[in-house]
């Protein structure tokens, strides 16, 4: 089976916003590259940022995938900052802050939320690279313009611009501190990608960034949730399974609702 997967050109309202605090990089991963465009062409830009880079060089990266113990919060920003030439140390992984299929759904599951059969790399893998090092492109050519010297001069070290004939670097946060929007996107092909020899991310021991909320109790889960006017269910069962099953009676229901603490009964077999 052949998966086909697609980057599709990006305007500049869908890439790139500059903002006070700093550069945010938006981008939109789908299957159809036609049906972003139609569906961007009438209505505001929806997509929400994947990579905010802030004055102070924090780096925050959207992950898009469920975190179940398996990695995914650390490995998907892992991919993205790879591409980018990020220091890790400076990276903040972040959930979406709203969910949008078109923005953040797996290309490989219908661009749609699915986080399952080790789906998340195989299929947000390739995009988040390209996000990545289109995103570096930007900030290099930013580089280029203020400094007046050729893109093709200037190279990257972990969160730095360099430009090693006149000894000059710049952090990423420097950088947001004053680039624009350029006019049109760089494009960007497998060609530009790293070779794996230069891995720094991929494929190394980087510390998962959930454990420590974990290990502090910190991290929220489903069970944690608390909205206005919840309600718990309880459920009553047989202590064992041979034991013969018991009907809610008429004397048990009107015990049960005379309980402050009582709201349904849902509907199911005796």
């Amino acid at each position: 089976m052949t998966i086909h997967q697609s980057f599709p050109n990006l305007s500049r309202r869908d890439f790139l916003k500059d903002t006070a605090a700093g550069l945010t990089f938006a981008f939109t991963l789908a299957a159809d590259p036609l049906r972003i465009t139609d569906a961007l062409a009438d209505e505001p830009l929806a997509a929400n940022a994947w990579i905010t880079i802030a004055t102070d060089g924090t780096i925050n990266i959207v992950s898009p995938a469920a975190e179940m113990g398996q990695g995914s919060f650390t490995s998907l920003p892992a991919i993205l900052a790879e591409e980018l030439d990020a220091d890790w140390a400076k990276v903040k992984p972040i959930p979406p802050p709203g969910w949008d299929d078109k923005t953040h759904g797996n290309p490989l599951s219908g661009s749609v939320f699915q986080t399952s059969a080790s789906a998340s790399i195989n299929g947000y893998f390739k995009p988040l690279r390209m996000a990545g090092a289109q995103a570096r492109r930007v900030l290099i050519e930013a580089v280029a313009a203020k400094w007046n010297v050729p893109a093709t001069e200037l190279t990257t070290e972990p969160s730095v611009v360099v430009h090693k004939a006149s000894g000059r670097r710049i952090g990423y946060g420097e950088i947001a501190a004053f680039a624009k929007a350029p006019a049109e996107m760089p494009k960007i092909t497998e060609a530009d990608l790293k070779s794996p020899a230069n891995f720094r991310l991929i494929g190394k021991d980087v510390p998962r960034v959930e454990v420590p909320l974990k290990v502090r109790g910190a991290a929220k889960y489903a069970m944690d949730v608390q909205v206005p006017g919840m309600v718990y269910a309880g459920s009553c069962s047989r202590p064992i399974s041979a034991a013969p099953r018991r009907r809610w009676t008429m004397p048990r229901r009107a015990r049960c609702r005379a309980s402050p603490a009582w709201s349904a009964f849902p509907t199911a077999s005796p």
